[in-house]
C-alpha cells in the first residue's frame, strides 16, 4: 500500500527574527496576527516576483477552489492586489479593501501578477465549533506543500484531503462531493488507513 501513501522527508521551514514562517523558500511568508476562541488572524506575504506565489491563478501557494463549512473569513489587503474568484465571479481588491466570505460560499484567491507588487493580506477566520483555518493547519499545510515541491515531488491527495477535513475546509467537486471526499479519501483512507497526520513536528512552534 506504500504506493498509494508515499512518504516525502519533510522540511522545516525556515523563521525570521520577526516571527514569519518562510514557505517555497520565502516566497510565502506569514505571521500569526491574533488568535482567541472566536477568531484568528493570520498576515500572509505573497511575493509578486517568485513564480510559486506570483503566476497568477496557477502560482503553486494559490488555495485550492473551495469552501468552509462553518467559518467565516475576511480579506484585509495590506498593499498589493488581490484578485479572487467567489462562486464563480471574479473580482479584485485594492489596499484599504476587505471582503466578507460566509460559509458554504466558493472561493479562492490569489496575487496580481500584473500589479508587480508583493500581496501583503490579513486574513481572519471566526466561528464555527472546530479551530479549522488557524495557525497549526497554515502550518502544516503549507509546510507539507512546500516540503514536496521544492523536492520535485507532488504532493500526495491523501494528506492534502486530511488536512482539509481537519479543519472543516471542503474542495469545489461536482454535485457537492467535496465533503464526501474528505471523509472518505481524507478521514478514513489518508488519516486511518495510510497514516497521515494533520500535525507534524517538523511545522511545530518548537521544531527549531
Amino acid at each position: 500500500m506504500s504506493f498509494l501513501f508515499p512518504r516525502i522527508p519533510l522540511q522545516i521551514p525556515k523563521r525570521d527574527p520577526d516571527g514569519a514562517w518562510n514557505f517555497f523558500d520565502g516566497a510565502l511568508k506569514t505571521w500569526a496576527v491574533q488568535s482567541d476562541e472566536n477568531s484568528f488572524t493570520s498576515r500572509q506575504v505573497f511575493k509578486s516576483s517568485n513564480p510559486h506565489t506570483g503566476a497568477g491563478r496557477s502560482s503553486t501557494a494559490t488555495p485550492p477552489y473551495h469552501w468552509h463549512i462553518y467559518q467565516t473569513e475576511r480579506f484585509d489587503v495590506q498593499s498589493g492586489v488581490l484578485c479572487y474568484d467567489l462562486d464563480g465571479k471574479e473580482g479584485k481588491l485594492q489596499a484599504g479593501e476587505s471582503m466578507t466570505i460566509p460559509p458554504y460560499h466558493y472561493h479562492t484567491f490569489w496575487s496580481d501578477p500584473a500589479s508587480g507588487v508583493d500581496l501583503d493580506v490579513h486574513i481572519t477566520v471566526s466561528g464555527g465549533p472546530n479551530a479549522g483555518f488557524d495557525d497549526t493547519f497554515i502550518h502544516n499545510f503549507y509546510g507539507y506543500l512546500s516540503s514536496a515541491v521544492m523536492q520535485g515531488k507532488a504532493p500526495n491527495p491523501f494528506q492534502m484531503l486530511s488536512f482539509l477535513d481537519h479543519a472543516d475546509v471542503v474542495l469545489v467537486f461536482p454535485l457537492w462531493t467535496g465533503r464526501l471526499a474528505n471523509i472518505i479519501l481524507g478521514r478514513w483512507l489518508g488519516r486511518s488507513l495510510g497514516g497521515y497526520q494533520v500535525e507534524y513536528k517538523e511545522f511545530s512552534e518548537k521544531s527549531d
